[in-house]
């Protein structure tokens, strides 16, 4: 080596200038492409759109303080593929036993060439970070209107992203010996928590009648998945723009960076794992160099690990690719306990295989795996006979706030919610009935989610079979769910009770009317009659909205078998109602928000509409499925039915 170790007191030195300086020539390119990064994604961002391409100073510096933030947060980003690179290059004395063996012979306590060795990777990051924030602040720091806390914020997310994923990949180094498989162990530490969870909960998906989640517990635990979700920029429009009474491009938001207190916690994680790599190190024997786990207490976790992980990712996506296709209820428990055996098999000697370099590894390890296959195929089992009882677990009536059903209609009343609680447990009971019929990924879906008074939420998702046999059983889950879809709430949400329909709302209606043209080669035709807002609004109010009080209009169907289709009228009525304009969250345009419409079927039933629409349009309705029969059966096909 040509360069010199200088003399010092080992007993309270913690960094070495000559190594250091070593390491600076060696491998200052590293540190050159990131500064470069820093420089395009930084100031040459920022100046990529001159003042003169916007219409006014504000919108320049409204979308220069937007720009900001999102190349801060790019940066962080970028600082996950920065840090390995950077430790790989800092630690590569671990993962050769020739340069390990010198580097251990030096007058160095292992102390001093650790933290030497992370100091001079951290601290140029560190510096070409501050250099660019000093570009920025001058280059636009003082243009009017540009947040200098933005730009200070842009350095905090470059400054913690580096930290948090350097000290990451720093820690990971000290477990193995081998370069390559260094970024390998920083992706599962990354990410592990999330996937294991995911997997888990899939196969309790497959396994459990109606399980459902709408989130992971552990995702905050995979910093690479997670920050993804929680960093970003967001902008609120003050005051009275939020209802969208200005102008877009003349008031703008307040933008400001969430997610920074995570950012911060795993930066935080980031140097402690710099601390605990330390005494990792200091136990680890020179012989480690060049081995896949450097840390022979380590190397049963891995095997374990290895087949867990294995045994949950074989079995999840097999379970969603081909077993849940073709199998149900028991048989398909039994593919998945087998399944994950076979996957965890693999996973385990896999592991024995990379640790000692040899496919000669199926000599020993077996009782271990047969403990791990025994524990999987418990999870299996318990998840299969509802050991915890989530199957039918349900929530008391007077414990529910509200219930939402499909389609987004929500229903708080208390007959409707002892009505989905009825349903709810006929679901239940039909398990077998429903199973039976199919597997797991045929049918329709149905999630029922109940908002509970103590603010939590009780949710289960079912598949319910759609079958012919069903149509004429009051009991089948197909039946319940049309049962629970057409309680009269949910009818009244339907048909926009809880909307204003009026004269100084509605922007557009017509009655639509369906006839068989007597051609074959024609088919039905298409007569509509547009409504002024006056004739709409009376339509509404005397025809729709009582026939919707009687349950006699805006009706859901799951079947369109003949029985349904007696039910139809040729008739159909289509109403949009203005909704709430609204400014953008950066303030340069509109969006629309409400539900703007209503697409009705008139029924035999609907009394109140069909009288409206004899006296005022002169339009009789006819039954739909009389009118089917009375064509040629190639021009037959049902008409669309319209809840």
């Amino acid at each position: 080596m040509s360069w010199e170790v200088r003399s010092m007191k080992s007993g309270t030195s913690f960094f070495n200038r000559s190594y250091s300086l070593h390491l600076l020539r060696r491998f200052w390119p590293l540190w050159a492409v990131w500064l470069v990064l820093l420089i395009l994604i930084g100031p040459v961002l920022l100046g990529s759109a001159p003042p003169e391409s916007f219409t006014t100073q504000a919108e320049y510096a409204n979308n220069l303080n937007r720009t900001i933030l999102e190349s801060g947060r790019i940066l962080a980003f970028l600082s996950i593929l920065a840090g390995p690179l950077v430790a790989m290059a800092m630690l590569s004395w671990l993962y050769s036993p020739r340069i390990c063996g010198m580097v251990n012979s030096l007058p160095m306590r292992r102390e001093t060439v650790w933290f030497t060795s992370v100091l001079t990777g951290l601290l140029p990051m560190l510096a070409a970070d501050l250099l660019v924030f000093l570009i920025i602040l001058a280059g636009f720091g003082g243009r009017a209107g540009v947040e200098t806390a933005h730009i200070r914020t842009w350095l905090a997310l470059v400054v913690l992203g580096n930290t948090a994923f350097y000290g990451m990949a720093c820690f990971c180094g000290v477990l193995t010996g081998n370069i390559l498989v260094l970024p390998a162990v920083y992706l599962v530490l990354g990410c592990t928590a999330s996937v294991a969870e995911s997997t888990a909960r899939a196969l309790l998906g497959d396994l459990v009648y109606g399980y459902t989640y709408d989130s992971l517990w552990l995702h905050g635990l995979s910093p690479f998945l997670h920050l993804t979700t929680v960093l970003h920029y967001v902008g609120r429009l003050p005051g009275t723009a939020q209802e969208g009474v200005v102008q877009p491009g003349t008031v703008f938001p307040e933008y400001h960076m969430e997610g920074m207190s995570y950012l911060a916690a795993i930066a935080a994680a980031g140097v402690l794992l710099i601390l605990l790599a330390l005494p990792v190190l200091k136990k680890r024997s020179m012989e480690s160099a060049g081995e896949i786990v450097a840390v022979p207490v380590l190397r049963p976790v891995f095997r374990v690990c290895m087949a867990v992980g294995c045994g949950l990712v074989g079995a999840a996506a097999l379970c969603e690719t081909v077993l849940c296709n073709l199998l149900h209820g028991r048989a398909l428990a039994a593919a998945v306990v087998v399944t994950l055996c076979v996957s965890a098999f693999v996973g385990f000697f896999a592991a024995q295989m990379l640790m000692k370099k040899t496919l000669r590894v199926f000599g020993g390890g077996w009782k271990q795996l047969g403990v791990i296959c025994a524990c999987l195929a418990v999870f299996a089992l318990l998840a299969e006979y509802d050991v915890a009882g989530y199957e039918t677990r349900l929530p008391e009536s007077a414990e529910v706030a509200s219930v939402m059903l499909p389609n987004s209609i929500t229903v708080s009343e208390p007959e409707s919610i002892a009505a989905c609680l009825e349903a709810h447990r006929g679901l239940i009971a039909n398990k077998d009935r429903d199973e039976a019929a199919g597997s797991s990924r045929r049918g329709w879906v149905l999630q029922l989610d109940y908002a509970l008074k103590n603010g939590k939420h009780f949710t289960r998702r079912y598949r319910i079979p759609i079958n012919e046999a069903d149509e004429n059983d009051p009991t089948s889950s197909a039946m319940l769910w049309q049962t629970l879809s057409n309680t009269p709430e949910a009818i009244l949400a339907r048909a926009g009770a809880r909307n204003t329909f009026s004269a100084k709302t509605i922007r557009y209606a017509c009655v639509m009317v369906d006839l068989p043209t007597g051609d074959p080669m024609r088919g039905w035709q298409n007569e509509q009659y547009v409504l002024t807002p006056e004739q709409a609004e009376s339509l509404y109010l005397e025809g729709i909205l009582p026939d919707a009080r009687e349950g006699n209009i805006a009706r859901n169907y799951v079947f369109s078998g003949a029985e349904q289709r007696r039910e139809l009228t040729n008739v159909s009525i289509q109403i949009e109602r203005e909704t709430v304009r609204r400014l953008t969250p950066d303030g340069m345009g509109y969006y629309y928000d409400g539900d703007a419409s209503l697409w009705l079927s008139v029924l035999e039933s609907s009394s109140h509409t069909r009288k409206w629409l004899e006296e005022n349009l002169g339009v009789v309705p006819e039954n739909q499925y009389e009118l089917e029969q009375s064509i040629p059966a190639s021009d037959s096909t049902p008409r669309r039915v319209y809840a």
